[in-house]
């Protein structure tokens, strides 16, 4: 099963992660720049 996707919903875009069910998993750097790059993504300030 996936931890993140992404696709484009008619003009819009979509994010998912399921990463983030303990806190733990945010102390990994790389799990916040997934999460950071995925937000970026969907608000269109990165391609």
């Amino acid at each position: 099963m996936p931890v993140v996707w992404k696709k484009y919903c008619g003009k819009g875009r979509v994010f998912y992660s399921s990463l983030g069910h303990v806190a733990a998993d945010f102390d990994a750097p790389e799990a916040r720049e997934i999460v950071k790059r995925g937000i970026l993504w969907a608000a269109r300030v990165i391609n």
